[in-house]
């Protein structure tokens, strides 16, 4: 039996290319907004319907909701969201502004519902390049490159932030 490739973690220098190549259209920026949340916070793709803005406007959360499954009836708290910032080359924390351009009602893309979020956002990048090279470096690795790949970003940076603090 096969086991299937693990997931990629972006590194955030392809993160910032792969924003850079998207189109200056309504319709990339409201993807790029989707992707800049995604590494920054660490959230899958349905997560994106469920942003809100708590404590003055100063705080991302999810917001409650419950999921669905053939198995359970899960439900998930609200909870806080903690950015860890996508760096540039210099090691320079990119500022977004995401949690003020939530308050402001800053469109995101169309993702449907949320058992098609990561097809509607994988769909997106397929004809990107960038994202093509991204797949095959991850190939390259025995790795796989997806949707999800902006959350093991997010996973492997906090695990780095940690042996960090660790250490200190």
């Amino acid at each position: 039996m096969q086991r299937e490739p693990s997931i990629y973690a972006l590194q955030d220098s392809e993160i910032l290319q792969l924003l850079a190549a998207l189109p200056d259209t309504t319709m990339g920026r409201r993807y790029g907004f989707a992707f800049q949340l995604m590494a920054t916070y660490g959230l899958k793709a349905t997560d994106l319907r469920y942003l809100q803005v708590r404590n003055h406007d100063s705080e991302l959360w999810l917001r409650q909701r419950s999921v669905d499954t053939d198995k359970s009836d899960e439900a998930f708290e609200p909870c806080r969201l903690e950015a860890l910032r996508v760096l540039n080359r210099e090691d320079i924390p990119q500022d977004w502004n995401l949690v003020e351009r939530v308050v402001l009602g800053e469109r995101l893309p169309p993702i449907g519902t949320d058992s098609e979020a990561d097809r509607q956002l994988e769909s997106y990048l397929l004809d990107k390049p960038v994202w093509r090279i991204i797949k095959n470096r991850a190939a390259q690795s025995g790795q796989q490159a997806a949707i999800d790949s902006f959350r093991q970003r997010y996973a492997c940076a906090a695990r780095s932030l940690r042996s960090t603090d660790e250490q200190h």
